[in-house]
């Protein structure tokens, strides 16, 4: 396909299993905190994310906690992003809102690859999509993003690596995610 969407990853055909259902694709998700080595982000409403020893703070979005790692040439290997409920979004409705939320970014080619709700989180419930697409500028990422609500507040924790990183990337951004308060 050329730089469109795949029809399945916008219109409400996209399909989102409950996490019974969903089967290996969320099986990493194990609420719990992080190694106590890993530093802690926090963002004005309290939510809170750890993230690998050596990821650094990246600019980001204002009220928005972002790390990443980067090779030499300032390219992204991994990263991870914590952010308030900001609109639109809700449990049910989470998958296909981040694939509009991407395509408005500019990205491409978006395949949803898994999609889930009624996961258990270490402070909430949540619902949790995992993609791949084409950045506006070139750039292929695989994504992990969730929706997650918790007493106190509704958080987005986002994270991402090139496909040719996914492997080696993939254990630590779960690791994060797993360890998400809200």
């Amino acid at each position: 396909m050329s730089g469109g969407v795949s029809s399945a990853a916008t219109d409400s055909r996209t399909q989102i299993l409950p996490a019974v259902a969903a089967g290996r694709a969320f099986v990493w998700l194990r609420p719990g905190p992080a190694p106590a080595a890993w530093p802690l982000a926090r963002i004005a409403t309290g939510a809170a994310m750890a993230y690998p020893p050596g990821w650094r703070t990246v600019a980001g979005d204002a009220g928005t906690a972002t790390v990443g790692l980067q090779d030499a040439n300032h390219d992204f290997l991994g990263y991870l992003n914590l952010t308030p409920r900001q609109g639109d979004e809700t449990l049910s409705g989470w998958a296909s809102f981040r694939v509009e939320h991407n395509v408005g970014e500019g990205d491409r080619d978006i395949r949803t690859l898994a999609a889930a709700r009624g996961l258990r989180f270490r402070t909430g419930r949540g619902t949790c999509i995992r993609d791949a697409y084409v950045t506006a500028t070139g750039g292929e990422f695989i994504e992990l993003a969730c929706l997650v609500a918790g007493q106190n507040a509704t958080s987005v924790i986002v994270g991402a690596a090139p496909p040719r990183e996914w492997a080696r990337m993939s254990a630590v951004i779960e690791r994060a995610i797993s360890a998400v308060t809200t």
